[in-house]
């Protein structure tokens, strides 16, 4: 049995949102250089389509693979948000860690269960999404 399309395609979907997200964040342009409202608009879409997807897997009973693509999204959040620490000061820095710290008390009271299984996903994939849930993990546990 194959895992639905849609969880196959949010996969990949955050796949090329972390490597877009990434490449933009290891840019030489100046940050005045960027397109707050294309930035605002890939993160719109990225989140209207992974909602979709979640809400496609509920309502089609999949209630263990909706979990796991969320607690995916959280890891994709937290490593995202780590990330940028260093580019930010003041109010948002601290902003940032304040969200940090409450996706670490929502792990501590819901430990991860990679329950979920995405028949679909390759070796490569699986290796991805596991570094993906160490990292994140890493940098929960050595938040302050």
């Amino acid at each position: 049995m194959k895992a639905p399309l849609h969880m196959r395609n949010f996969v990949s979907t955050s796949f090329v949102v972390l490597a877009l997200v990434g490449c933009s964040c290891k840019s030489e342009a100046p940050h005045s250089d960027r397109n707050p409202l294309s930035d605002m608009l890939l993160h719109a879409q990225t989140e209207g389509l992974e909602a979709k997807i979640v809400l496609n897997e509920l309502r089609d009973g999949h209630v263990t693979n909706a979990l796991e693509l969320l607690e995916m999204n959280i890891d994709t959040s937290v490593i995202m948000i780590d990330h940028s620490l260093s580019k930010v000061s003041g109010p948002e820095r601290e902003a940032a860690l304040g969200t940090l710290r409450v996706l670490k008390a929502y792990r501590e009271a819901h430990p991860r269960q990679r329950e979920a299984v995405l028949q679909d996903a390759d070796k490569a994939d699986e290796q991805v999404i596991s570094r993906g849930a160490q990292k994140a993990s890493r940098i929960l546990s050595d938040l302050n």
